[in-house]
């Protein structure tokens, strides 16, 4: 099975804040104002904190994690 790439775009105003369509999106701490790192918010969950994944240590780590979770939600969503 081929996973497919993932293409982060980086907010134009606040470089701590990176989208992805259909994976969701990672907010540094700065950017986000809640403490510990980097948090991932779902695409497929509603923009609240509540839904908030994380915290992560790093950037790398939070993308990585937030691609590894879109991917396995697609999967599950096409049984």
């Amino acid at each position: 099975m081929v996973e497919e790439e993932v293409s982060w775009l980086q907010d134009g105003i606040d470089s701590g804040w990176l989208t992805a369509d259909g994976v969701g999106a990672v907010r540094s701490t700065t950017s986000y104002g809640r403490p510990g790192g980097w948090w991932f918010l779902p695409a497929w969950l509603p923009d609240n904190q509540q839904h908030d994944l994380g915290p992560f240590r790093t950037r790398a780590v939070a993308l990585r994690e937030a691609e590894r979770l879109a991917a396995h939600h697609r999967r599950q969503s096409r049984k």
